[in-house]
């Protein structure tokens, strides 16, 4: 299944670039959003145009069980292992489960975008959401797709107005 999101953030790309690649940005996103339980910069390697990173995230899960069985909250981490452009001010990313039984099924790979409109940025992200499941729960993919599809739009969406926050509270008086 494909995806796509537009937002406007408020401020420069230069800012936003800025914001996304800032060290602290991380704590501060952990400590604003709220469905975030974990967010960890695992890795990150400036290679002057391009900046590779893997960062792990932790929402807060979305269903305690199916059936009788419990969902472990570690089912909803993930590692985005990422690089961005810093000519093109682009970011692709792929973000992978970290549990293994997961990993195998779900595919979430896309492209992130930045644009100068007016004195703002337009940040797009397209994407797609796959998941691989054994052939007797096939029908049930394109059910799990969209709720996984809409509860990643939502953590984006949290993040818009944080990634505002952190322009004007941490790069503007900084």
């Amino acid at each position: 299944m494909r995806f796509e999101s537009r937002q406007r953030i408020q401020g420069t790309v230069d800012e936003v670039e800025r914001a996304m690649l800032d060290e602290r940005y991380s704590e501060f996103l952990l400590k604003h959003h709220g469905v975030l339980l974990e967010v960890q910069s695992l890795e990150i390697k400036d290679e002057g145009d391009k900046v590779r990173r893997k960062i792990r995230y932790r929402p807060k899960p979305v269903i305690s069980s199916i059936g009788p069985k419990k969902v472990p909250p570690e089912w909803f981490a993930f590692i985005e292992t990422s690089t961005y452009d810093k000519k093109k001010k682009e970011l692709s990313f792929n973000n992978v489960p970290t549990s293994n039984a997961i990993s195998k099924m779900l595919v979430n790979s896309g492209t992130l975008r930045l644009r100068q409109v007016g004195g703002e940025t337009e940040r797009t992200m397209d994407g797609e959401i796959s998941l691989k499941l054994p052939f007797l729960m096939k029908m049930l993919a394109p059910i799990g797709e969209k709720i996984i599809q809409s509860e990643g739009l939502k953590i984006l969406d949290g993040e818009a107005p944080v990634l505002n926050r952190f322009i004007a509270e941490v790069l503007r008086k900084g």
